[in-house]
């Protein structure tokens, strides 16, 4: 049997791990610049390394909020997790789809966060919005596929 809340707890404390590690190279870097005679492209670079850090703590806090519904911990509601009308009329349909998402979206989540860590300094704010959005745009397409097989 596979262990998944110790998976799931892997999990999170990596993303937390690598989200902290990111923030801190963005701040220190940062630091380093501050005074330099500002330039239009220096001010672009560190424009982008905010926007990377800030998208990888999203990353990180995407994961973190599918842990509850990955176990399963989250009732049905109209403020947290899988909401349509298939899912909020019967418990037995609520708790899959909204565990199914759960991990689609850590899964997102986790990617990304390696994505925009690995993309090159030099990568531009869309580049880095596409890399955290296509791969969560995916998770809740897969999400409604698996809800119309319930």
């Amino acid at each position: 049997m596979v262990p998944i809340p110790e998976i799931v707890a892997a999990l999170v404390i990596s993303a937390i791990a690598f989200g902290v590690r990111v923030a801190w190279t963005v701040a220190r870097t940062g630091s380093g610049r501050r005074g330099e005679t500002a330039s239009h492209q220096a001010a672009a670079d560190r424009g982008a390394d905010r926007a990377r850090a800030r998208l990888v703590a999203s990353c990180v806090l995407l994961v973190i909020i599918s842990v509850p519904l990955i176990l399963r911990l989250v009732p049905p509601n109209g403020v947290y997790g899988f909401r349509t009308g298939a899912t909020m009329s019967t418990p037995e349909i609520w708790y899959p789809a909204n565990a199914f998402m759960g991990w689609s979206l850590s899964i997102a989540g986790v990617v990304s966060a390696t994505l925009l860590v690995m993309l090159p300094t030099t990568a531009k704010r869309s580049m880095l919005w596409t890399v955290f959005l296509v791969p969560v745009a995916g998770a809740v397409v897969l999400s409604f596929a698996y809800l119309s097989h319930l």
